[in-house]
């Protein structure tokens, strides 16, 4: 999986591409987290900080997973070869490793 480093200035803007697609408004995500209505313009702007908690709000309100924003390169194959491998144990886990090792 890529290594995924992303700015401050990149995290806002993954909001805003999340938030336009299921067409929320910053207005509105602003009341939806409890506050007023220029609330999440200020966090955009810079002026307020954005927090985890915030964020973690702000994608559950966009019903976004943490994976799909922060790696958005993961298909529906990917996320299962992950969930069939965390199933997995040590042991196994180890031989998998070994075995992609050698063929790569």
């Amino acid at each position: 999986m890529e290594n995924i480093n992303l700015s401050k200035k990149e995290i806002i803007e993954r909001i805003g591409y999340f938030r336009n697609l299921k067409k929320i408004s910053a207005y509105k995500l602003g009341m939806e987290l409890g506050h007023s209505k220029t609330y999440f313009y200020r966090i955009e702007s810079g002026e307020i900080q954005l927090t985890l908690d915030i964020l973690l709000d702000v994608l559950d309100i966009l019903q976004v997973t943490t994976t799909e924003f922060f790696c958005p390169t993961l298909t529906s194959e990917d996320k299962n070869v992950l969930e069939m491998f965390n199933g997995l144990s040590s042991d196994s886990k180890q031989t998998i490793l070994d075995l992609m090792k050698k063929l790569k």
